[in-house]
């Protein structure tokens, strides 16, 4: 399990209550990327002491925390911070194959790994003289909301229960080391008589100093909780007789992963080479968003300028198909969404933002920030097409094969006028942000700094397309 690294952006919220979970279930590596503050310690060393709790071997988990620039405040850097986890899957956790994720979901393998594993290779191995570009794709599914509260309530319980068991042996075994405690660190620093040396970045490289020859204890046997969805018989129970499931946003939203076919993945119960099945559409489906797993030398970066919430995932899914990836869905694992932390996503936009987008004459009455990345799908469809050459007649709209597009989007391609929100991403006439530090903890250890700069993170440009590498 290993070879396969789930990443993801998040929060220092949703970190914090999403990572026990996820450490809890899956048994493959995991990378996060944490928008924080690194001015004080006091997020950098939270997230060190909680990766060292975590289930299992805490050495497979990598959390990187990128600096929290001004710039951000408003335009959280969602693709950046993807990017930068995905990097870490291969560069810190020797990954062969990523998962691009969210937090707040979690991936359950079939009880059987080397059948899930298996899909994973056959679907995305190499093949002599064969140009392989597949997507693997693990369908998502939601719960009733009152309902997981209570299962994950008393999960978090347990989980809270046996962090505490861990941290009571782990002092009775080791007792308090000095030498090795953070204020022993500073205090080191400060008898040196270096006070430049007092800044929270030096502090951070002396920790990553220290950790170089720390062992933290990573002997833990991840927990095995029977949940009521972590296998597809349990999943099938719950969306068939109980109704307390469903794939994901399918009343809501069903055109962003009905494409994946849930009626085929819960009747396809064969096993072997034909334990997986292509999504069978004649063209790639307009907002289709699933979760997929592709081999890590072939992965595509996520388009960094989308910033805030609405359409950065689909940008990926969509720019996989126009550089010619096929998808295929396995049947031997699912993620579910399981934390119900408050998403800044879901709130209304505020101040400035909300007046401009009021004020626009092709405002709707929806101005939740989840939505203002929309603003960004016309320069990006004029880069899919001078890059691939893939337009609107390579897309299947509304789930219908030959359908026009739909109006509104029509009506943003006429005119940049006729868009509303820009805050959604960083234009052509911007320049990107700049360079923010980043400190990356494993298992508890600090194991990178890198420092920040004002630095412009390169832009892409306006025909470039993100496959060279792969020709």
């Amino acid at each position: 399990m290993s070879d396969v690294c789930l990443y993801s952006p998040a929060t220092i919220e949703r970190a914090r209550s999403a990572l026990p979970r996820t450490a809890s279930t899956w048994r493959g590596t995991v990378s996060v990327a944490v928008l924080a503050d690194l001015k004080t310690p006091g997020d950098a060393l939270d997230l060190s002491a909680m990766a060292s709790e975590l289930e299992g071997d805490a050495g497979r988990i990598a959390i990187t925390m990128v600096e929290a620039l001004p710039e951000y405040e408003n335009r959280f850097p969602v693709n950046f911070l993807r990017n930068l986890a995905r990097e870490k899957c291969v560069a810190e956790l020797g990954a062969k194959y990523v998962l691009a994720h969210d937090v707040d979901f979690e991936v359950f393998v079939a009880p059987d790994e080397d059948a899930f594993l298996n899909d994973v290779r056959n679907v995305l191995g190499k093949r002599s003289g064969e140009k392989v570009r597949r997507a693997l794709v693990v369908p998502a599914f939601q719960l009733h909301a009152v309902w997981s509260q209570r299962v994950n309530a008393k999960r978090d319980a347990i989980l809270n229960a046996r962090r505490v068991q861990r941290q009571t042996k782990s002092r009775r075994n080791e007792g308090k080391d000095d030498d090795e405690s953070i204020d022993a660190v500073v205090d080191s620093i400060a008898t040196k008589g270096d006070v430049r040396r007092l800044n929270p970045m030096s502090l951070y490289e002396t920790l990553v100093e220290r950790d170089r020859t720390r062992t933290v204890d990573s002997k833990a046997t991840a927990i095995n909780l029977t949940l009521p969805y972590s296998t597809r018989e349990r999943l099938d129970r719950l969306v068939r007789e109980r109704r307390l499931a469903n794939g994901f946003q399918i009343n809501y939203f069903p055109i962003a992963h009905a494409p994946t076919n849930y009626t085929a993945w819960f009747e396809n119960t064969t096993t072997g080479a034909d334990s997986t099945y292509r999504v069978a559409t004649p063209k790639h489906p307009w907002y289709y968003e699933p979760y997929v797993i592709v081999r890590a030398d072939l992965a595509l970066p996520f388009d960094e300028s989308f910033v805030q919430y609405g359409f950065n995932k689909i940008s990926f899914v969509h720019e996989l198909a126009a550089a010619g990836f096929d998808f295929h869905v396995t049947k031997n694992a699912h993620t579910v969404h399981t934390n119900t932390h408050p998403t800044r996503a879901m709130a209304n936009m505020q101040g400035q933002d909300l007046a401009r987008c009021r004020a626009h004459p092709a405002a709707s009455n929806d101005f939740r920030i989840a939505r203002v990345g929309h603003s960004c799908i016309p320069a990006f469809l004029r880069r899919m097409e001078c890059a691939y050459g893939f337009t609107l007649d390579d897309l299947e709209f509304g789930g219908v094969s030959n359908a026009p597009p739909p109006d509104d989007l029509l009506f943003r391609l006429q005119s940049d006028d006729n868009i509303v929100c820009f805050g959604g991403c960083i234009t052509d006439l911007e320049d990107a942000p700049r360079t923010p530090a980043t400190v990356t903890v494993r298992g508890g250890r600090f194991v990178g700094v890198t420092q920040g700069s004002d630095a412009r993170r390169r832009k892409r440009g306006p025909c470039e397309r993100f496959d060279v590498a792969l020709q």
